[in-house]
């Protein structure tokens, strides 16, 4: 990487490629979560220099090095101070500009493609000075994407829906070839159940090179979306979006009168049709606060609705609340269930994400 032997070079991609292939191999955890949250860090490589008084010189890191979603660069100077700045290529973007530290710590967003260039200064005394690459552990780095695909993972994770659409249709416009982002976009659709558009999208992802296991997801999502798009009562679907529409904007009692008024009207409806009201009910529930209730709305839900893909959604959101109550336990077993019976795309992203951060937290407090 850093001025090294061409063969020293070879060995260390070959190691990165090794490893980012593992990655792939990993199913639906294709979209675990890799990125500052983590708190687990690991060194991809390290090098050490002995600097002159105001000597400075320019390093290199590409995605090939570390193909990872979000890494570390730290230079550590021990009781030596030095100059930084980091300039991303792409767009010419200063990442980091930091003088006369002796540690500098920064956090590179990274993707498919992306390269950056580093400047490191001493400043008056001779010292020694140590490069670092730091990323999540090997066994455990999943698959990137292009820098915006990968931003729109870590908007997601942060519970930025709508940001992370935005990234994503901003990754399109940059590459309108990008089936990442397509697929990303289908399971947003498919979401907020807007079918038929998902079902449009999910098509032109199949059509684009996927990586394999983005590829079983994008399948799983367009055998799901034949089963959503079956017509539902029109008053039926009229409230679903109208509910939804309601939680989007914040307004979670209009929500909550609105899955009311067809639940307990005279209409007859079907399992399908109450077990997604119930739902709706219980996130409704949730953002006012009402936990009890909302755990009895998803518990109403399994019983109306035995099918694998409506039992996944109850149980992804019955992890959420759990989650959301410190029951950290329940939250495990719901989200382990809901990520087992098959998520949507963008669901499952959260659901395994959301199952890391409650094991990791079971295991800081045992």
């Amino acid at each position: 990487m850093y001025n090294r032997s061409l063969e020293h070079r070879k060995t260390i991609l070959a190691l990165l490629a090794t490893a980012l292939l593992a990655s792939l191999g990993l199913g639906p955890n294709v979209f675990a979560a890799v990125g500052d949250n983590q708190g687990v860090w690991e060194t991809w490589s390290s090098e050490s220099y002995t600097m002159a008084p105001r000597e400075s010189f320019q390093l290199r890191a590409s995605y090939e090095d570390i193909p990872t979603r979000r890494w570390l660069l730290v230079v550590d100077g021990g009781d030596r101070n030095c100059d930084l700045s980091v300039l991303r290529v792409k767009g010419e973007e200063l990442l980091y500009y930091k003088i006369d530290e002796s540690r500098h710590e920064v956090s590179i967003p990274w993707g498919e493609g992306e390269e950056l260039i580093m400047v490191l200064t001493n400043r008056n005394h001779e010292g020694g000075f140590v490069v670092s690459l730091l990323g999540p552990p090997k066994e455990q780095n999943h698959a990137s994407y292009s820098f915006l695909v990968n931003r729109a993972l870590e908007a997601y994770t942060a519970g930025q829906r709508l940001k992370a659409q935005d990234l994503c249709r901003k990754a399109l416009l940059e590459n309108p070839d990008d089936g990442v982002a397509k697929v990303m976009l289908a399971g947003f659709m498919r979401e907020s159940n807007s079918f038929d558009e998902a079902d449009a999208m999910v098509k032109e992802a199949l059509q684009s090179p996927l990586p394999p296991d983005m590829r079983v997801l994008a399948e799983a999502l367009e055998k799901e979306l034949e089963t959503l798009r079956a017509p539902l009562p029109e008053v039926v679907r009229e409230g679903l979006t109208k509910a939804e529409s309601a939680l989007a904007a914040d307004q979670p009692q209009e929500a909550l009168e609105v899955c009311g008024e067809l639940l307990d009207g005279q209409q007859k409806l079907s399992g399908n049709s109450r077990a997604r009201l119930l739902v709706l009910r219980g996130r409704a529930l949730k953002a006012l606060d009402r936990n009890f209730e909302a755990v009895d709305a998803y518990t109403q839900a399994l019983s109306f609705d035995r099918s694998k893909s409506s039992q996944a959604r109850a149980y992804f959101h019955m992890g959420e609340l759990f989650l959301k109550m410190e029951n950290l336990v329940q939250a495990e077993g719901s989200f382990t269930i809901a990520i087992k019976y098959g998520l949507p795309s963008g669901l499952d992203v959260q659901a395994r994400e959301s199952l890391q951060l409650v094991s990791d937290r079971r295991t800081r407090d045992r």
